[in-house]
């Protein structure tokens, strides 16, 4: 009798093992918003090491400011042609 009931939680145990194990598998795909935070916080920690070890910060190119006038010309400009950067 105890043998059945022994057979019986092995079983159980195994089959809730197996189960416990192909939900916990796969991960699930982060959101656009969870990747932007998780860059934003790479990026802050980046630069507060270069400033621990006195390296000048750099502007990246989409956060140079433009001036007006030549933002301006180059929007309504349809004689330009794009220069390859």
């Amino acid at each position: 009798m105890t043998t059945i009931v022994l057979v019986g939680v092995a079983s159980f145990l195994v089959v809730f093992a197996i189960i416990v194990k192909a939900r916990g598998g796969k991960r699930k795909k982060p959101e656009k918003w969870e990747k932007a935070q998780i860059v934003k916080r790479l990026l802050a920690l980046s630069e507060r090491e270069d400033m621990v070890k006195g390296i000048p910060r750099q502007q990246s190119v989409s956060q140079r400011p433009t001036p007006r006038g030549r933002a301006a010309a180059a929007s309504t400009s349809s004689s330009r042609t794009a220069r390859p950067a």
